[in-house]
């Protein structure tokens, strides 16, 4: 699968970074991704799938159509990302893609960009608008369970769908923890981890971590996660489809006990972004060091992004990992995929419950 990069706005306060708004933006739109890659998704879809009651396997058949399946429907967020104002012969699609007013930023659902040094998701509010992930986690939730939106209406095929694309992102480190990089020091620029320097001093951030470059060209940490690491698991498991990846995880990986989370369902999300800045802290970024800063082309389809007649450039940050990065971070991939499964299907009990 073709890497692409998410070269996402940053949204700690309404005045940060405000002199280069246009131009992230522009870059925004001009670069989409999948966390976790279809695949990435398809499995936690289906390892899902494997592990609701027969009551909840009964609600979603008659929200879904037919054939559709808790993995297919897995990567339909991404693929309505940046298709606002065109039609689509679904007719639950098109709704969602005409109504511009409230969907036109929904490539900003899938994240949220806490830095590294935040305690948890609760304490960090800066840093946690009310289009964030595990905001859109609870309004889909609502809106399966009959309290639809206004600021986010939803048919319920579209809430499912979402739903369970958020929860595998929620997952993904990187869709949680970011790096933000203070360059006051050309010489030795760093990840700033202190919110409250990070506030102060509008230090921007790497778009969870997808301005950190791996190979002095232009693969990224993100993407390292999003497909790499997945691939290589698929690759070492010699497992060849999603469906196989996820009666593997169900068979091989035993759920933990801090996995099942207790407590109102809308405070899942917040919990779960929590345990994921964590795995950011302590692996994503585990020894991540930057070793060089440069600007190259934003590129659409592999030819450079222009305006006004010119490149549109972004500014990138060559980075170092330790030797054995790809190895551990591997293992921590196979559980975040089956902890995402095993958590949505206790999700989705709880909704329909």
């Amino acid at each position: 699968m073709k890497r692409k990069c998410d070269f996402r706005l940053k949204t700690v306060s309404n005045k940060l970074l405000a002199a280069t708004w246009s131009v992230l933006l522009f870059i925004v739109s001009a670069a989409p991704t999948m966390a976790w890659g279809d695949k990435g998704h398809q499995t936690v879809g289906s390892i899902a799938a494997l592990q609701v009651k027969p009551l909840t396997a009964a609600k979603i058949i008659a929200i879904l159509n037919e054939g559709e399946s808790l993995g297919s429907i897995s990567t339909w967020a991404d693929q309505v990302k940046y298709r606002i104002g065109e039609h689509d012969p679904d007719p639950d699609t098109d709704a969602f893609l005409q109504d511009a007013v409230h969907n036109k930023n929904n490539n900003e659902w899938h994240y949220v960009d806490l830095p590294l040094g935040c305690e948890n998701y609760e304490a960090c509010h800066e840093f946690t608008p009310e289009y964030d992930i595990v905001h859109l986690i609870n309004i889909c939730i609502a809106t399966l369970q009959g309290r639809p939106s206004t600021s986010y209406p939803l048919t319920k095929r579209n809430a499912l769908r979402l739903l369970v694309h958020l929860v595998g992102d929620l997952h993904q480190p990187l869709h949680v923890g970011a790096g933000y990089i203070d360059t006051s020091n050309p010489s030795q620029i760093k990840i700033a981890t202190d919110r409250t320097k990070i506030v102060a001093q509008h230090i921007p951030g790497d778009r969870g971590g997808n301005q950190l470059i791996i190979d002095n060209d232009r693969a990224n940490l993100h993407s390292f996660w999003d497909f790499d690491l997945v691939t290589d698991l698929m690759n070492t498991t010699q497992q060849t489809t999603p469906d196989g990846l996820a009666n593997f995880l169900k068979q091989s990986v035993q759920p933990r006990a801090n996995w099942t989370t207790s407590g109102p369902i809308e405070k899942w999300a917040a919990e779960w972004a929590t345990e994921s800045l964590r795995v950011s802290q302590a692996q994503a970024y585990r020894g991540v060091q930057i070793v060089g800063q440069r600007s190259i082309p934003v590129l659409r389809d592999g030819q450079p992004v222009l305006k006004d007649g010119q490149p549109v450039m972004q500014t990138v940050y060559d980075v170092s990992r330790p030797a054995d990065y790809l190895a551990v971070n591997r293992e921590i991939v196979k559980e975040q995929l089956a902890k995402a499964g095993f958590r949505l299907a206790k999700l989705l009990d709880a909704v329909f419950s």
